[in-house]
């Protein structure tokens, strides 16, 4: 069905900062249950990708063909979508973005087909990629997420005042994290986003505001057609190992160790792994198979994998904050995160914290490098560092160093996909010997765990590599009965 829908508000052409004509083709802002858009002969497809971009998920029938021509301007979603869509049927779905600006409505997802076809709606492809990635001035800065910021308000704040700040930004929120109370804010393409930082750090509503930093995973690493032997599933009961990295595989056989998943950057989607580096953690934490010189577990302790890495092996910030969140709602004890960025993040410094004052132990890798500078969110206070050591015991060549290192932990492994090196592998390591403990004494609080790896631990390598190693004889020492 083809046709062109001529909007309701016609001639009153957006003016954002008080431009007096319009500078786009194509503009649109959704903010909370109000509309801004401006188009002319666009297609309807293609204004729907604009809700796709700020977090809506679309669903559209192949035969809808529709073009929009006209403008509203901050237009109710409800009066404004009702005159956009005449003539199909459509089914628009809400939810509430808990947060301490209270309960934010968000439009959810968009049912547009022919009357009577509903069945006909198709989940709608993600034109742009998940972490569209810039630098600052020069190219040097690190790498952030482009057009988005991240928010924290002040405490008495309240939603009708924050919207207000935003109708002069431009901003939209797309989601809120609600164990740390941080807003994602979307803007317009193009926007710059760092000039906005010190434009908010002056505005009496915001506590903080950073840029959505990204963080990569190490290289190196990839998937592999091969299965692991038939693993049998875990005692009921146990207590799980949370893997936040870029997913798992379901060839990889580790299904029966499975007690939860979840995508953290496109959550419509179903868990899988297209870098292979969450999958070969996976393996190792849950103790299924075990790194050079230790002896694999004959019983794996159950897992929570979190996908929070893109197709490309990018993360950002906000994405970090909620795949720790998952991780403590799906009931795990010891996180592994088997990757790091040389820059910190206020944002990332308070999840951290929110998730160790839950009683989690948070476990991360050091670094490939040896720059002896730290890495996060290994260098946290409340994260354990780890660095690797060769099977021999002797300091990892490339295994960072420096006072943030708690320990060391073999960093060699032969896996499904290949045979890896990299602080990665002794990250996963400590974790699942970690689990492995707490599953042995249950009743153990993440402090008694932290002290009894401590304790076991065998002398460190070298300088600035942790007060120890977890080689094979420590691991007995911490997984001794008593």
């Amino acid at each position: 069905m083809r046709k062109t829908v001529q909007l309701a508000v016609l001639g009153a052409f957006l003016a954002l900062f008080g431009a007096p004509e319009p500078v786009w083709a194509l503009f649109f802002r959704l903010e909370g249950d109000r509309l801004w858009l401006q188009a002319n002969r666009t297609p309807l497809a293609d204004v729907l990708d604009q809700f796709a971009r700020v977090g809506v998920e679309i669903r559209l029938d192949p035969a809808v063909q529709s073009t929009v021509t006209g403008a509203i301007r901050g237009e109710d979603v409800d009066v404004a979508l009702e005159n956009l869509l005449e003539g199909y049927d459509y089914l628009l779905t809400w939810k509430r973005l808990p947060g301490p600006l209270g309960r934010v409505p968000k439009l959810k997802e968009i049912q547009v087909f022919l009357p009577g076809h509903a069945s006909d709606a198709r989940p709608r492809p993600r034109k742009s990629p998940l972490f569209e990635t810039t630098r600052g001035v020069g190219g040097a800065a690190p790498e952030f997420v482009k057009d988005e910021l991240l928010v924290g308000v002040r405490p008495g704040s309240t939603y009708a005042r924050f919207q207000s700040l935003l109708d002069q930004i431009g901003g939209m929120i797309v989601e809120a994290d609600s164990a740390t109370g941080v807003y994602l804010i979307r803007f317009p393409p193009g926007t710059n986003v760092e000039a906005l930082l010190a434009q908010l750090a002056r505005n009496p509503l915001v506590a903080h505001a950073e840029l959505n930093r990204v963080t990569r995973l190490p290289t190196g690493f990839a998937g592999g057609p091969a299965p692991l032997p038939a693993v049998a599933p875990p005692a009921d009961g146990s207590i799980p190992v949370a893997v936040l990295d870029s997913g798992l595989d379901p060839a990889a056989g580790l299904g029966p160790l499975l007690s939860a998943g979840w995508d953290a950057v496109a959550p419509d989607r179903a868990l899988a792994d297209p870098d292979g580096h969450g999958t070969q953690m996976a393996i190792l934490a849950s103790g299924a198979l075990a790194a050079d010189g230790l002896a694999a577990s004959a019983d794996p302790v159950p897992l929570v994998s979190v996908r929070a890495f893109d197709e490309e092996g990018k993360t950002s910030s906000f994405a970090i904050l909620q795949a720790l969140a998952y991780a403590a709602k799906a009931g795990a004890k010891v996180v592994n995160m088997s990757w790091g960025s040389g820059t910190d993040s206020e944002f990332l410094r308070a999840a951290v914290q929110t998730a160790a004052g839950q009683g989690l132990l948070l476990v991360a890798a050091a670094g490939n490098e040896p720059t002896g500078q730290p890495i996060y969110p290994a260098a946290y206070p409340e994260v354990i560092a780890v660095g690797g050591t060769t099977a021999a015991g002797q300091l990892w060549t490339n295994s960072n160093t420096g006072s943030f290192v708690d320990l060391s932990a073999v960093a060699t492994a032969t896996l499904p996909a290949g045979r890896y090196a990299g602080t990665s592998i002794s990250s996963a390591v400590v974790a699942g010997a970690l689990a492995h403990y707490l599953n042995r004494h249950p009743d153990a609080t993440a402090a008694q765990a932290r002290a009894a790896l401590l304790a076991a631990l065998s002398p460190a390598p070298a300088a600035g590599s942790g007060a120890g190693t977890l080689d094979a004889a420590a691991l007995r020492r911490l997984l001794e009965p008593r």
